[in-house]
């Protein structure tokens, strides 16, 4: 069946992910059991506990129709995102970025490669916390949560050739192609986003490509514990200006550099 096919597609690619050394295996499952059972545990406790404590009289105050809390989240999250995560690749931040930089393949195991401390430099772990807490009705909202740690899987999953079909959901979704070349060796500089691919196309990071980058990944320096700790200082990846322009950019850039090549 296709379908059971296209679903296993991202499980069979971590199997088939070449050179994974023992250590990247330990950093990958302790980033899996990190944001798979901790991250969602800490955004319980900031919904029930902490913003509980500080201000009980906003519990449930904001009333959304439901596809206005699915949009919040899944839109308007997801724009927010995408300036998190260039922040993520400027100098104060990158050290701790880097880490989720160095798998040589892309598969679904890379999705949670961090340090221990990253997460909490995403967003998600407090506004999906926060949402929860305000919100009347946070089940269209925690949906659309849920669907956005789906496709981060999927985006992170083994890049395939484009396709006519493929080019067609890229229109819309960031695809695993897409976000292998933001993982590219060569560092582009391109396809912050997560969900949608509008907001590259809106500030001028988007790079599309109907072939897989060549290589992939920065070097990992440091030991095990010191990319789950304390990673070492790493020179900023060349692919990120900033203060960030509001369009154009390095992607911009290097796509006019490739059309003066070719004249």
């Amino acid at each position: 069946m296709v379908g059971s096919r296209d679903i296993r597609a991202p499980l069979l690619a971590s199997r088939e992910s070449p050179g994974r050394r023992t250590d990247e295996w330990i950093l990958d499952g302790i980033g899996l059991l990190v944001q798979g059972a901790v991250i969602p545990l800490l955004q319980v406790v900031v919904a029930d506990v902490v913003l509980s404590a500080l201000a009980p009289q906003w519990r449930g105050a904001v009333r959304l129709d439901w596809w206005a809390a699915f949009l919040l989240n899944f839109v308007v999250v997801d724009y927010a995102y995408y300036w998190n995560h260039r922040l993520l690749h400027t100098p104060a931040l990158w050290r701790w970025h880097a880490v989720h930089h160095t798998a040589a393949a892309m598969d679904v195991l890379v999705t949670s490669r961090n340090t221990l401390w990253t997460n909490g430099m995403i967003l998600y772990l407090w506004v999906n916390g926060l949402g929860a807490f305000l919100l009347a009705d946070p089940t269209p909202y925690l949906a659309a949560a849920a669907l956005t740690a789906a496709l981060d899987l999927w985006r992170h999953s083994r890049p395939r050739p484009g396709t006519p079909i493929s080019r067609a959901v890229s229109l819309i979704l960031v695809t695993p192609l897409d976000h292998a070349w933001h993982h590219s060796a060569s560092r582009p500089g391109c396809n912050f986003g997560a969900n949608l691919g509008w907001w590259d196309r809106l500030h001028g990071t988007a790079w599309r490509s109907l072939e897989a980058p060549p290589a992939l990944g920065v070097e990992a320096g440091g030991t095990l514990l010191m990319r789950l700790l304390w990673p070492p200082r790493r020179p900023t990846p060349e692919r990120v200006d900033w203060p960030p322009t509001m369009t154009g950019g390095g992607c911009l850039a290097r796509r006019s550099r490739r059309r003066a090549e070719h004249q």
